[in-house]
């Protein structure tokens, strides 16, 4: 196996380059964003620009990893994430149905009934700045976070700077989470963990779409990973159980499964690894307490809240009534469609709702096969999950690019080759430029795009050529 070491007498020069070169890129898409009146085609550009410099720091870091101490991968996370807290929000207007839900839910309407435009009012700027595809759908979250959002509104209102900048917070507290938690779990497996704090924390999708886009998703992966840190060192191998720690990261994980159902599939691998490894007795203890564990923590959120369990009946249904094109079974349903226009038939709905239903079957299939292997000790749970959680991305209905730290978080921690954690990687890079930092028609997005394209080029092309680039160093590994 090949692995990417840096000259000893470079590595700090490289590390810092590549740090401030980072920073630099962040900086570029906050100022471009900030509203400076800018042409949007150069909005575009230069904000392009930035993320493909932070990105391309990244991947360079990234090379560098192993050898680097935690404290210092803590220090860069910190200094990236520091400009996007006063950023606009970026990539998504999320946070707009964030802002509803919670005036719905403070108003003491059913959140899980009512979308905005009824709860609100058409005519409200709350309803008007959501996105048109949300403003007649309830709310697609789980009580645990629609009671959060309650709370920021009855603090902040409908004040919408209030809102982002705690909403951020939250965010903050599941990037906190993940930076503990990772790389204890990576620790678990033989994973570096400094690979996996650079690959899972420092991604730019964390960037992007935690820090700047504001999504829940990094607080549900944060409770998530923290909780089955909890669950593993309360059942560790060496000495008695420790099952107020087991408990611990039940809550845990149940509540991110409060906030998205879907961060219970961590839990389920988990608990049939600490099933296969128990003794009968034992087995008994795991098979009924985790599962009574969950229902117990999601009962007293449901109840607690006042929010009930209507989110049980929404599940399946309000997140699915936009067709995601990113989603590999849209596609497919978009193509069909597109072949009947042809012959002057409207199939794409149909075609749509036939190919999510194959999706769901064969993803059932693959995460009771993961988790058969799983219990047969072929793969580590927390790789089993994370590759679970890939499946849902390829095989669901909805794939948006933050989607992807579901994933992202988990193998980051069980990926034990150079290979699949620079595949991860990539993928993680290419999501990262994938979005527009701004709205414009398709001429507009496309000279953006090309002109970010020349900017970044020629820049590194000078950079070469007057031999400013950062050298890194290769030599065989065996480890």
């Amino acid at each position: 196996m090949q692995n990417v070491l840096p000259a000893p007498e470079k590595a700090g020069l490289n590390i810092s380059a590549l740090h401030w070169a980072g920073f630099l890129g962040i900086a570029v898409l906050v100022l471009v964003t900030s509203g400076i009146g800018l042409p949007s085609v150069l909005v575009v550009a230069l904000g392009v620009a930035g993320m493909a410099t932070l990105v391309l720091s990244w991947l360079g870091i990234g090379r560098l990893a192993a050898g680097l101490p935690e404290r210092r991968l803590y220090w860069i996370a910190v200094s990236w994430c520091a400009p996007l807290l006063v950023a606009r929000p970026l990539f998504s207007g999320d946070i707009n149905s964030y802002l509803a839900q919670g005036l719905i839910a403070a108003k003491g309407l059913d959140t899980y009934l009512v979308g905005p435009a009824e709860a609100l009012g058409a005519d409200s700027p709350v309803t008007m700045a959501v996105s048109h595809y949300w403003r007649d759908t309830p709310a697609p979250y789980g009580p645990a976070f629609v009671a959060l959002a309650r709370t920021i509104a009855q603090i902040a209102g409908d004040a919408f700077v209030p809102t982002v900048l705690l909403h951020r917070l939250l965010g903050l507290i599941g990037i906190a989470l993940m930076a503990w938690a990772l790389p204890r779990l990576a620790r678990r497996v033989g994973v570096s963990p400094s690979i996996a704090l650079w690959l899972a924390v420092l991604n730019p999708l964390v960037l992007w779409h935690i820090v700047a886009g504001v999504h829940n998703d990094g607080l549900m992966v944060g409770l998530m990973v923290a909780g089955l840190e909890l669950v593993l060192m309360g059942a560790a191998k060496s000495g008695a159980a420790r099952p107020a720690l087991i408990a611990a990261g039940v809550i845990a994980v149940s509540a991110a499964a409060n906030i998205k159902i879907v961060a219970v599939a961590g839990l389920l691998f988990v608990g049939v690894d600490l099933f296969r490894r128990a003794t009968p007795a034992g087995r008994v203890a795991v098979a009924l307490g985790l599962p009574a564990g969950f229902a117990a923590v999601t009962a007293a959120i449901s109840l607690g809240s006042g929010l009930g369990f209507g989110w049980v009946r929404v599940l399946s249904g309000v997140s699915g009534q936009v067709h995601s094109w990113m989603a590999p079974t849209n596609e497919l349903g978009f193509l069909v469609g597109g072949v009947g226009k042809i012959f002057g038939a409207d199939l794409t709905d149909g075609a749509i709702e036939v190919f999510s239903l194959i999706g769901a079957i064969l993803g059932l299939a693959v995460g009771a096969r993961l988790l058969w292997l799983t219990y047969r000790e072929k793969l580590h749970p927390l790789y089993a999950a994370g590759l679970t959680f890939a499946a849902m991305l390829v095989l669901g209905p909805v794939v948006q690019p933050w989607y992807l730290l579901w994933t992202v978080a988990l193998l980051a921690v069980s990926l034990t080759t150079d290979r699949g954690r620079w595949i991860l990687a990539v993928v993680s890079a290419v999501f990262g430029v994938l979005l527009p930092p701004a709205n414009g028609g398709a001429v507009s997005l496309a000279l953006g795009y090309l002109i970010a394209v020349v900017l970044i080029g020629g820049t590194l092309f000078v950079l070469k050529r007057k031999g400013l680039l950062p050298e890194i160093r290769f030599r065989k590994s065996r480890t």
